[in-house]
C-alpha cells in the first residue's frame, strides 16, 4: 500500500457527482425493497401514505413520497408493539452477533444491531477518514469511546490500527498520559468534556508538561458534543489536533475533514437529504437545514428518510481536499432552539458565558425550557469547589446579560450532580421544566 498516496480510495472518495447519484439509486432501491418487507415501522408509514417501493423510480420520487422516520416514530412503535427494535430490524434476531446503542442522551437510546462482530459490515468511512487524518495501518491508537455503533475497536482492527484500550473516565487520565509517552501513538479516540476536565485537573495536579506527553498524536477524536471555547484553548495550548467523530443521521458515523471544511458524509453508504425542519421541503446548499439520512448498504436495521434533528448547513460542492462527496457541519439540534424575549439562543451561544467564570469554567449547564415562554433564560449550571454561590449567581447574571443581552434564573448544583445525568461523556442541554 502506497502510504503517501492522498486517499484510502481514490475511484470512490473522488467520483464524478454524476456517477455517485447513478450509482445511489439502484442502492437505495434494493434497501427500500427490503425495508418494506420486513421492517414493522417502515411498512406501516408506507401504507398509511399510500405508497409501495414500486412507486419509487427515482431519487426524486423517493425526496418527494416518502414519509420521514423520527424518533417518536421508533418510540411510539415500540411502546405499541413491544419490539425493542422499534420495528426496523430486517433481519431475525438469531442472525444478529452484537446489539448496542446510541447514547440516548435526549431519551431512551435507539437500538442498533450488527450481524459480524469484527466491523467489517460498514467501516470504509474509518479507513477513509483516519487515511485523511494521516492515520497508517500499523499505527497505534488509544481508544476511551464510551458509546458507538458497534465494536469501539472494530474500526481501529478493521483500518489495521493496533488499539490501546482505556475506560473513557478521568480516573484513567494518569494512565493515558504514561501510555501517550511510553508508545506514542498518534490516534486518540474520543475525547471529551468529562475527560478534558480531568486533564486540566492533572496538568494542575501534577505539572505534567501535556503537549509534550501528546506530541505524538496525529488526531485527536473529539465525541459526543460541540467542544466550548474554553475546552478548544485548551486542546490547543497543549498542541492536539481535534477533529470531530459524528452521527451522519444515525445511519453511520463519520469523521471531519483534515482540512475542518467539514464532516464527509459518504454518498456510497448514505442518502443525505437536508430539508427545512418544519415543512419537510428541500433548502438550498449552504442554508441551514435539518439532516435526514438513509442508508444505502445497511440490510439489518436501516432507518428510511430518518430525520435526524441535527441542524446543519451542507455542500455538494468539491472539497478542497479533491474529495467530492457532500460535507456537513452542524449548527445545532432542531429541539435545542430557545426564543428569551426575541432573541433565539442554541446551547452553543450559552458556552461562552458559563466557562467565562473560574468555578463554572468546564461549561456544565443545562436550558431548563418552560411550558409556557418566559421573558428570561432559566439554566442549571454545574460549579466546581466550594464558591460562595450568591457572588458566582451574580456575577453569571451580569455576563449573560452582557452577552446575550437577556435576564436569566439560575440553578446552582455541583459538577458532580450534573454528570450524573448522562452518559459518560456529555449531559443533556435541555430539559423541560418540572412543574
Amino acid at each position: 500500500m502506497d502510504e503517501d498516496r492522498l486517499y484510502f480510495d481514490p475511484e470512490i472518495e473522488t467520483m464524478p457527482r454524476a456517477e455517485i447519484e447513478a450509482r445511489q439509486f439502484p442502492a437505495l432501491k434494493e434497501i427500500i425493497e427490503i425495508a418494506y418487507e420486513k421492517a414493522g415501522l417502515v411498512r406501516q408509514k408506507w401504507d398509511a401514505a399510500g405508497i409501495t417501493p414500486a412507486d419509487i423510480q427515482s431519487l426524486a420520487d423517493f425526496s418527494r413520497l416518502v414519509p420521514f422516520i423520527t424518533k417518536d416514530d421508533i418510540r411510539a412503535y415500540r411502546e405499541a408493539t413491544g419490539d425493542p427494535f422499534g420495528g426496523v430490524l430486517c433481519v431475525d434476531r438469531s442472525a444478529l452477533r452484537s446489539i448496542t446503542g446510541s447514547s440516548g442522551t435526549t431519551g431512551d437510546p435507539t437500538i442498533l444491531a450488527r450481524m459480524d462482530l469484527h466491523g467489517t459490515q460498514m467501516d470504509s468511512r474509518f479507513d477513509r477518514g483516519f487515511w485523511d487524518l494521516g492515520i497508517r495501518p500499523g499505527d497505534w491508537g488509544v481508544t476511551m469511546n464510551p458509546t458507538i455503533r458497534g465494536s469501539t475497536i472494530a474500526p481501529f482492527l478493521h483500518f489495521g490500527i493496533t488499539p490501546i484500550c482505556l475506560d473513557h473516565n478521568p480516573s484513567e487520565i494518569g494512565r493515558l498520559v504514561e501510555i501517550s509517552r511510553k508508545y506514542r501513538p498518534t490516534l486518540l479516540s474520543a475525547l471529551s468534556t468529562v475527560l478534558l476536565m480531568g486533564l486540566e485537573q492533572f496538568e494542575i495536579d501534577t505539572g505534567v508538561d501535556l503537549a509534550e506527553a501528546f506530541s505524538s498524536y496525529k488526531a485527536v477524536i473529539w465525541g459526543g458534543e460541540p467542544l466550548g471555547p474554553r475546552g478548544r484553548m485548551l486542546t490547543e495550548r497543549w498542541n492536539l489536533k481535534i477533529y470531530e467523530v459524528l452521527s451522519l443521521g444515525d445511519a453511520t458515523i463519520t469523521l471531519q475533514s483534515a482540512n475542518q471544511s467539514g464532516a464527509y458524509a459518504w454518498e456510497d453508504e448514505v442518502f443525505v437529504e437536508h430539508v427545512d425542519p418544519v415543512t419537510g421541503e428541500p433548502v438550498p446548499d449552504g442554508s441551514l437545514g435539518e439532516l435526514v439520512a438513509t442508508p444505502l448498504q445497511n440490510r439489518v436495521d436501516p432507518l428510511i428518510r430518518f430525520k435526524s434533528e441535527d441542524l446543519v448547513t451542507l455542500t455538494r460542492t468539491p472539497c478542497p481536499s479533491g474529495r467530492t462527496h457532500a460535507r456537513f457541519q452542524i449548527k445545532g439540534r432542531a429541539g435545542d432552539q430557545i426564543v428569551v424575549s426575541g432573541n433565539t439562543l442554541l446551547p452553543i451561544s450559552i458556552w461562552p458565558t458559563i466557562e467565562s467564570q473560574l468555578e463554572t469554567k468546564a461549561g456544565l449547564f443545562q436550558i431548563v425550557r418552560p411550558p409556557q415562554p418566559e421573558d428570561f433564560l432559566r439554566l442549571r449550571v454545574g460549579y466546581a469547589g466550594k464558591p460562595d454561590l450568591e457572588s458566582l449567581e451574580r456575577r453569571l447574571k451580569a455576563e449573560i446579560r452582557n452577552q446575550l443581552g437577556v435576564d436569566s434564573k439560575l440553578e446552582l448544583v455541583p459538577n458532580d450532580d450534573l454528570l450524573k445525568l448522562g452518559p459518560p461523556h456529555k449531559i443533556p442541554r435541555i430539559i423541560k421544566l418540572q412543574v
